[in-house]
């Protein structure tokens, strides 16, 4: 450990120092002219461009500099140091997002996340494009807490955001990046925007990426990962208050990164792919996968009497196949690289469109308000398995999502310091497949089937200015997830609800030098829905296997508090301290795994996925030099309480706690370059985020070892 810290110090002040004719002067955080003070941050979470601090709404704000600087690549390293948010990689599929608790236990495909991902305006379901799909971005934005009122369903743990840099029209500029790092890791990235005429820019952007794994299999090959994106975009602006945006996001992506452990090789210390006995060789599931995602989306934007009329419409094909078995001039020798990808393997595709449209008040209006349609859907064929029998030799099998909603939200000034807020949101959801297969169950189930869920979704809240840098708010909103259905059987499981209470403050003192944002929440928790596994028989093959059950809890409640702090100490040091509790339960009888060795009643037990708490802190200084230079030491820590990684409440599935130390030395230059060294994990922690049972055998995700790499980046 001692050995990779001073490599990072060393070769940062080795650089400093061969620069030249630079002399340290008294450390200060920006230039002498500029006041070293807290920014102020512009979020666009309730549909409209807003201060941070006058948002009431408990959320974090990652800017999109801060993602390039510290080597940031997939949503789990991006939203790792925000407070009661955590991530689970799902071995190559992409990662699960939990808000409080609140997330994915649903196989990817089957069920929805309870959060909401939503990249430049619209939804964004395949959690593959997470994996090193969001570059060049402006920010990305942490919604916690039910947003059914304006995002609609899936968000009753929360919403995630990801903006895009948008093309500017008064300037030519960009930035090119490099970074290399442990285990492989290759990683460009680079942006231009182009001004094409007084009203008219266009911005390219493009990253690519290679690494190798960081687990083996039993006889010690590993797996390489290597993928590109890219994404151009327009926007013409005729007029004030006009824009016209079009943007194409291309996605290509050949192999993933294992990250599954037995249970059995993780407790006896073995940090290997998992293997068994009856193996095909080399390894059991090495999810050799091809994938690729294009989406094309528009943003238009008019004034109409009184308000501004937004239309955001978009198409997204995501297409992939997984490959497991297939080694083309026979397997790798012991120790060797396992092709990323070969012909062969299961195909499976997803297409999707939406369109939004919105009118609201423009910038000058003292009553805040927006109202909207919004329209969806979404087809995917099913996807063939040999055990069960689903979708064998049937191309038109397939499962189909469609949605269809209205919405409004104000927010009422009825005095200078008091502002009432009231929103509602209807929708109808469609969920339905197409299968002859199931014909074949005993008792036989329709080949075809759809499933329709109605909703209500509301919102009411105060906001009241305790003073000019001084907010308290109290909301009550409600959120609901879809139910769906057992791909494997067609059996339904039924929607999920919460109603939420919050109490929050977003203050600032010392004259913009301390940030003080907390609140305090309640959920009441309705059909939480679960997943467990049991043993069927599978008519169409004449086999049994493990299956899998898709239930829902009657009742859960979520409690919590957080507190989020920033503090400007002295000229140039930054100190950031997060706190949160979460004490989750299901409050009513929920008996899950029912059989003669199993049967739990979760009832007075906590749910998945809740430390009890959790702590997040970061310091960072700023160094300045007599030429304007600056070198930037930042220490990030984090500490997350156990928890259970499943909704089966039995020891095996209690995670440990586990902390988690990252640093990073930035240098910057007066000439439009920098440089940024980094240790993540830097004392080599061993803990996992997730677990799944797959029959008999439990299997753990595991997070990353300690990396250490560098990112050069020159700005233009």
């Amino acid at each position: 450990m001692k050995k990779y810290l001073f490599m990072v110090l060393t070769l940062a002040i080795g650089l400093v120092l061969s620069l030249g004719d630079i002399s340290l002067v008294k450390a200060q955080g920006t230039a002498p002219e500029e006041e070293f003070t807290l920014e102020e941050i512009t979020v666009t979470a309730e549909k409209r461009v807003e201060n941070l601090q006058k948002t009431s709404i408990a959320m974090a704000v990652i800017q999109g500099e801060e993602i390039r600087n510290t080597g940031a690549v997939s949503i789990d390293d991006i939203l790792k140091d925000i407070p009661n948010v955590s991530t689970s990689a799902t071995g190559g599929m992409g990662s699960t997002i939990n808000i409080r608790g609140l997330g994915q236990d649903m196989p990817i495909g089957v069920g929805d996340s309870s959060v909401s991902t939503n990249f430049d305006g619209s939804y964004q379901g395949r959690p593959e494009v997470g994996i090193f799909g969001y570059f060049d971005v402006a920010r990305v934005e942490v919604l916690k807490g039910p947003q059914g009122t304006i995002y609609g369903r899936n968000a009753t743990g929360g919403v995630v955001n990801i903006e895009s840099v948008k093309p500017k029209i008064n300037k030519v500029e960009g930035y090119a990046s490099i970074e290399s790092a442990e285990y492989n890791k290759l990683k460009t990235e680079a942006a231009v925007n182009v001004p094409i005429s007084d009203t008219f820019a266009g911005r390219l952007s493009f990253v690519s990426l290679k690494e190798t794994s960081v687990l083996k299999d039993d006889h010690g090959n590993t797996q390489d990962m290597t993928g590109m994106a890219t994404r151009l975009q327009l926007r013409y602006m005729p007029a004030s208050e006009v824009s016209i945006g079009l943007l194409y996001n291309y996605i290509y992506r050949n192999g993933s990164l294992p990250n599954v452990v037995t249970a059995a090789n993780w407790n006896a210390g073995i940090y290997d792919i998992y293997n068994t006995a009856d193996d095909v060789y080399p390894y059991t599931n090495t999810r050799k996968s091809l994938f690729n995602d294009s989406k094309i989306s528009a943003n238009v934007e008019f004034p109409l009497a009184v308000g501004i009329v937004t239309i955001i419409p978009s198409y997204e094909k995501v297409e992939g196949r997984n490959s497991q078995y297939d080694f083309p001039g026979g397997p790798p020798p012991p120790g060797g690289k396992v092709a990323a990808y070969s012909q062969g393997g299961m195909p499976w595709g997803s297409f999707t469109t939406t369109i939004e449209g919105r009118y609201s008040n423009k910038s000058d209006s003292k009553v805040k308000w927006v109202g909207g349609l919004y329209w969806s859907d979404t087809d995917e064929p099913l996807t063939p398995n040999s055990v069960t029998g689903r979708n064998n030799d049937l191309p038109d099998s397939s499962k189909s999502y469609g949605t269809m909603a209205a919405f409004a939200q104000m927010t009422y000034p009825f005095a200078d310091t008091l502002r009432v807020i009231l929103g509602a949101r209807y929708s109808n959801d469609e969920k339905g497949y197409f299968n002859p297969t199931f014909e074949l169950q005993n008792p036989p189930r329709p080949i075809e089937e759809t499933y329709t869920f109605n909703y209500f979704d509301w919102k009411a809240g105060i906001e009241y200015d305790l003073s000019n840098d001084a907010m308290g708010y109290f909301t009550l909103s409600t959120g609901h997830k879809p139910g769906g259905f057992n791909e494997n059987n067609g059996d339904p499981f039924d929607m999920e609800s919460d109603l939420s209470a919050e109490l929050g403050l977003k203050s600032r003192f010392m004259d913009n030098r301390l940030q003080v944002n907390g609140d305090i929440f309640y959920y009441d928790y309705k059909g939480y829905q679960a997943i467990d596994f049991a043993v069927i028989y599978h008519p169409a093959t004449g086999i049994t296997s493990p299956d899998a059950i898709f239930l829902n809890a009657p009742r859960a409640r979520n409690l919590g508090a957080e507190i989020d702090t920033t503090a400007l100490i002295g000229d140039a040091t930054q100190l950031n301290l997060n706190l949160a509790f979460l004490d989750n339960e299901y409050t009513e009888s929920f008996i899950v795994h029912p059989s003669p060795e199993i049967s739990v009643d979760n009832n007075g037990n906590p749910m998945p996925h809740s430390p009890k708490f959790s702590i997040k802190a970061s310091i960072d200084h700023t160094f300045t030099f007599s030429d304007g230079s600056t070198l930037i030491p930042r220490v990030s820590y984090r500490w997350t309480d156990e928890q259970y990684s499943s909704f089966l409440v039995l020891p095996q599935y209690l995670s440990p706690a586990y902390s988690v130390l990252d640093v990073s030395v930035n240098y910057t230059s007066t000439k439009n370059w920098y440089i940024n060294f980094y240790a993540n994990n830097a004392l080599n922690e061993h803990y996992y985020t997730g677990s799944a049972q797959a029959g008999p055998e439990l299997r753990y995700f595991v997070a990353d070892p300690r990396k250490v790499g560098a990112v050069f980046s020159l700005k233009f």
